[in-house]
């Protein structure tokens, strides 16, 4: 083979970003989701108004951000589907035989999505935030400027980022669309809707916070939460996601290289 067409990780990647792109379905995907959640933020800044507000910072960034779980939802399937869709499509079977030692496939996929969607939600989540507060009225004092909000915007953008890697994971590891979507909801609707009722009080500080979902969450909290006062802190819960996702890409990336297409 000559040095023109040796397989290289870039080649890799280029390919993955070209087929990502090359989907007239992520467009519509993205745009709709960043208008949904600019719009859930001006409804609640509009409601904010409508009720007077507390004006505080931990409040604004709340209800600025009340949008990222489903952004995340819509994320994580985005994530699921960039693996599953191959499976049912057959293109995996193209795209393991242009890459026959297969290491480099996920990681490659899981790049482009960063790459993809990180900007994306940096762009969505900052929209979000001042999209509220121009419909707060007197209850939208805060600003960009005061303590913890340009950091808690940076976070409620990197969460749902760190969600669909998680779908990414589950999806090479499960391979079929409804099966992965199923297990992906389940995980960040269903189980952490679940649990608190289902726990002992005792046990349920120490469970909770360690939930994918609710470590992301963590991730742009400013202050206690008043719904979630059992929250890590921003960091620690950054941390906690970043090993939910290291465990499912490596379960998914040793399912890739184990089974046949």
């Amino acid at each position: 083979m000559t040095a023109q067409y040796r397989l290289s990780f870039g080649r890799v990647v280029r390919s993955e970003w070209t087929k990502l792109w090359s989907l007239r379905s992520t467009w519509w995907v993205l745009g709709l989701a960043g208008l949904l959640t600019v719009a859930l933020a001006s409804i609640v800044g509009w409601a904010s108004r409508q009720d007077g507000g507390d004006g505080s910072v931990r409040a604004a960034v709340e209800n600025a951000f009340i949008g990222v779980d489903g952004l995340s939802l819509i994320l994580g399937v985005f994530g699921v589907v960039l693996m599953t869709g191959e499976y049912g499509s057959g293109l995996i079977r193209a795209t393991l035989t242009a890459v026959p030692r297969r290491r480099p496939v996920l990681p490659a996929k899981a790049l482009v999505l960063v790459a993809a969607t990180l900007p994306f939600c940096v762009v969505v989540c900052f929209a979000s935030f001042l999209a509220h507060q121009a419909f707060a009225g007197p209850a939208g004092d805060v600003t960009l400027a005061d303590p913890g909000v340009v950091r808690a915007t940076f976070g409620a953008a990197a969460a749902p980022v760190g969600l669909a890697l998680l779908g990414l994971g589950i999806g090479t590891m499960l391979r079929h669309t409804a099966g992965a979507l199923a297990a992906y909801v389940g995980a960040v609707l269903v189980v952490p809707a679940l649990l608190g009722p289902m726990l002992p009080d005792r046990v349920e500080d120490d469970v909770l916070p360690y939930v994918p979902t609710f470590s992301g969450q963590a991730m742009y909290a400013v202050g206690e939460s008043q719904t979630f006062p059992w929250l890590l802190s921003p960091g620690s819960g950054a941390l906690v996601l970043a090993g939910w996702i290291l465990v499912f890409l490596a379960g998914g990336a040793t399912v890739l290289q184990a089974r046949d297409a």
